[in-house]
């Protein structure tokens, strides 16, 4: 009967949710047709350049200066502000999924990336190097970078995202292990004055966002604050199938919600920038050993930085300075369950307190024709790198103290040996209070073969330093700390070649192999059963990538990749790794239903087996998206539909190791309507 019930209740839901959204896709479909008659002419932007200007569009990732796309030294994807639009993309995470060499993995709390091959469960996207403008935000406690909801600048606030494949600690030093991703935010010029979005979907979840942007002659001001709520999903966990934990079915324990603001001003050669984000969110995971289908499981994570950043040229020398200071909080109330029947709940609030100022100077010229050197000094001082308990009452934060100071050097130089020939080579050294010092060197040969055939060959070493999490672990009873962990290290080798095929189609591929040294791995220990972070061995990857990408004079665009990786253990029996995807596949394709009116904007990935922690395999899936959007009144109101997963696939990410599952179900099929207007 009970059972009944249930259906029932979640037949009615659904009735109720299909009838809000058929209003909602009418009002589109009225608003699609006002187009044809009050579009006006849109000025000429990314979406319209050609295949040619594309794929020598501009970026500063890879080399810390703007050169284009295939001079860079390294495999470089740009992701545009038109294509975050007409993909519906709702996160970084979102623009991630589709970028080659990249997959997700969430918990229903954090989202996790994994790049080519190397997805490890247990660490919290330390190995990627996240910036905003070129400001570090992985934070100082865990390392880690938010990439989902829990990103820091709303997604309608990008102009464009520079993603750059292989080590880079010969510029940023630690974090640039697998990639590095740049996210570049729109400047006033490009909002010019108001512009303001609300947007609909499924799980109860709403948006809304104000941006304000002007340049006032020198002066240019920016302005946005996005709210975001989300009522979540009613899930089911079937380790939990019984009648004392509800049947496994947990209600309102999947909700979210997040606050941004982001402002900027910039005055001739300064730049000055902060940005205030907090979010809640609710973890229906049972984790940490928390009572199941308990509300009070939830996150508060909050990151607010301020920055200021100056360039101006002193005779030869491009000069650019800038100091940062960032604070990063964490507090997750625990509602541990009881060792006995009968013992009451005990709640628990693990947390962290992370405060860092970063200063960094960078001078770059032209020595002489077709040479380019840079110069640069980091230093970074981790004042606070706390982690604790707020106890409850009298909530007192008793911490487990730590700081660190970082400082770096590093020098590149780019030399056009010949006019089709240039050789790319720096090398950083860094020096930790904690572990002491690393260098490491960066290399790259690229050579022009024709008019659209360029060769590159690439060698790279990283590190990724061992997190204050990672030493001293105080978000578990049943962790053990080692003052003894030292960095992991990366050597990689890469060959790629860029071929443009006619006037309209791009093609572009490599080969690569990745070894990593000294991997930090949480390990059980035999003795007291306890886990503990240990340089546990090393691994490989050795992979290749695929990419055709093509844009037509009638608007017409798209791009298809494919990448293969084998990713072992390097132990006697070349064991493969947990959460290592073989095969990927990913395609995307932009259809003009009406010419700069209506756009059609389609996806499908695909992801191959994964092994979870206990060994156990994920099957395989497929998930296709799909966005309606309608410009009306020129650029002045844009109306988008999207749906999510639309064949509703049942899929799963496998558990990380605080998780009580293996595998986690996914999300199936959800919608959203969005409307954005310009005045």
């Amino acid at each position: 009967m009970l059972v009944r019930c249930r259906e029932l209740e979640m037949s009615f839901i659904a009735r109720k949710r299909r009838a809000r959204f058929r209003i909602a896709f009418r009002w589109l479909a009225i608003l699609a047709l006002a187009a044809t008659s009050s579009a006006q002419q849109e000025q000429k932007d990314l979406s319209q350049v050609s295949l040619e200007e594309l794929s020598n569009i501009q970026v500063y990732s890879a080399s810390k200066h703007m050169q284009s796309a295939s001079d860079a030294p390294a495999s470089v994807t740009v992701v545009t502000a038109d294509e975050i639009q007409k993909y519906g993309y709702r996160n970084l995470a979102d623009i991630l999924r589709s970028v080659p060499g990249f997959y997700v993995t969430y918990d229903r709390d954090y989202t996790f990336v994994g790049v080519r091959g190397f997805g490890r469960l247990g660490d919290w996207n330390s190995r990627i190097l996240v910036l905003i403008d070129g400001h570090r935000i992985n934070n100082n406690v865990l390392g880690q970078a938010m990439l989902g909801n829990e990103f820091l600048v709303d997604v309608d606030m990008i102009e464009r995202v520079e993603i750059v494949r292989g080590p880079s600690s010969s510029l940023y030093g630690a974090n640039a292990f697998f990639a590095v991703i740049n996210v570049i935010t729109r400047t006033a010029k490009q909002v010019k004055d108001w512009e303001l979005s609300f947007q609909t979907g499924s799980f109860g979840t709403d948006e809304g966002r104000a941006t304000y942007g002007h340049q006032f002659n020198d002066l240019g001001v920016l302005l946005s604050g996005t709210f975001y709520n989300s009522q979540g999903q009613t899930l089911f966990f079937p380790q939990f199938d019984n009648p004392a934990n509800n049947y496994g079915i947990t209600r309102d324990t999947d909700y979210e919600s997040y606050k941004h603001i982001l402002a900027t001003l910039t005055y001739h050669g300064f730049t000055l920038q902060g940005l205030f984000s907090t979010r809640d969110k609710g973890v229906p995971t049972a984790y940490f050993g928390a009572v199941f289908n308990d509300p009070r499981d939830y996150n508060v994570d909050s990151h607010q930085y301020v920055r200021l950043d100056y360039q101006h040229p002193i005779g030869k020398w491009q000069v650019e300075g800038g100091t940062s200071y960032d604070q990063a909080r964490l507090q997750g109330p625990v509602p541990e369950a009881p060792l006995m029947p009968g013992d009451p709940v005990v709640l628990s609030t693990f947390s962290f307190r992370g405060n860092w100022w970063t200063g960094e100077v960078k001078a770059s010229r032209d020595l002489f024709e077709r040479n380019h050197l840079t110069l640069g000094s980091e230093v970074r001082d981790n004042l606070r790198q706390d982690q604790g308990d707020l106890l409850n009452p009298p909530n007192t934060f008793t911490p487990v103290p730590n700081s660190s100071l970082i400082t770096a050097f590093y020098v590149q130089d780019e030399w056009g040996i010949t006019s089709r020939l240039t050789l790319n080579a720096g090398v950083r050294y860094d020096h930790y209070s904690t572990f002491g010092e690393t260098t490491n060197p960066r290399a790259a040969l690229i050579f022009r073969a024709a008019e659209k055939t360029t060769l590159k060959l690439l060698y790279g070493n990283a590190f990724s330093a061992p997190d204050v999490y990672e030493i001293s672990p105080d978000f578990g009873a049943f962790y053990d700390n080692n003052l003894k962990l030292r960095p992991e290290h990366i050597e990689s080798l890469e060959a790629r070649v860029e071929q443009g095929l006619g006037q309209y189609v791009q093609l572009s591929g490599g080969l690569y192999r990745n070894r990593i040294d000294n991997l930090i791995t949480l390990v059980e220990i035999p003795s007291d059963e306890n886990f503990q972070y240990q340089n546990a061995g090393d691994a490989t990857a050795t992979g290749m990538d695929v990419e055709l990408s093509g844009r037509a004079p009638n608007g017409v665009q798209g791009k298809a990749s494919f990448d293969y990786v084998d990713t072992y253990n390097d132990n006697s029996t070349r064991s493969p790794l947990d959460n290592s995807p073989a095969s990927m596949a990913k395609l995307n394709l932009i259809v003009p239903v009406i010419d700069k009116w209506l756009f059609a904007g389609a996806e499908g990935q695909f992801l191959g087996r994964r092994l979870t922690l206990l060994g156990d395999s994920l099957s395989s899936y497929q998930v296709f998206n799909l966005t309606l959007l309608g410009h009306t009144l020129g650029k002045h109101l844009d109306v988008a539909a999207s749906a999510f997963n639309i064949l509703n696939k049942k899929y799963f990410d496998p558990g990380r190791p605080e998780d009580p599952e293996d595998a986690i179900q996914q999300d199936g099929r959800s919608v959203r309507i969005k409307i954005t207007g310009r005045f």
